[in-house]
């Protein structure tokens, strides 16, 4: 197994592991909880095929299924992203990038990187929270627990992708 497949089942296990334990036991305000797995999502290699792609979103979101029960949810909600990644990625992603490259503030810049970071976790948690409602009919719960998830996931990938850039820094 090359390095960077063993990298990507060390941050899936991690990622796993800190929101089974740590993220889905916090609800601010009763609102806002982090969704961090889908920083798996968005640090695949960007020349993955959709196929593959789709696959382990699929995989990470059964996963999550698993340790919450929560029927498919999760599941839903990464299938999407990932199908939508690729279009993402075309939107957000330098186009001088020939090489095989991962998403990431050195590759795409902070900004872009953020932007196509806060795409994908907006699009994860509407998926997600309006799936679990299951209606419009509170409207004002289901716009809370949308931005304060989507603001509490987007301070994690950023805080996440800093301590990959710090990391990578003393190497």
């Amino acid at each position: 197994m090359s390095n960077s497949v063993l990298k990507q089942i060390g941050l899936f296990l991690l990622l796993v592991f800190l929101q089974v334990g740590l993220f889905n036991k916090i609800h601010l305000f009763g609102y806002a909880t982090p969704l961090a797995y889908i920083y798996f999502i968005i640090k695949l290699p960007g020349d993955t095929n959709r196929n593959v792609v789709t696959a382990l979103s699929a995989a990470i979101g059964l996963t999550i299924d698993l340790f919450e029960y929560t029927l498919g949810l999760n599941m839903l909600a990464c299938i999407i992203v990932g199908f939508s990644r690729f279009y993402l990625l075309k939107l957000f992603a330098p186009r001088d990038i020939f090489e095989s490259y991962v998403p990431s503030f050195s590759t795409f810049g902070q900004a872009m990187f953020l932007r196509y970071a806060g795409m994908m976790a907006f699009l994860l948690g509407v998926v997600l929270f309006i799936t679990e409602a299951f209606s419009l009919f509170d409207p004002w719960t289901l716009f809370c627990r949308i931005v304060g998830s989507f603001l509490l996931t987007f301070l994690l990938i950023y805080a996440f992708e800093n301590l990959n850039n710090v990391g990578k820094a003393r190497r």
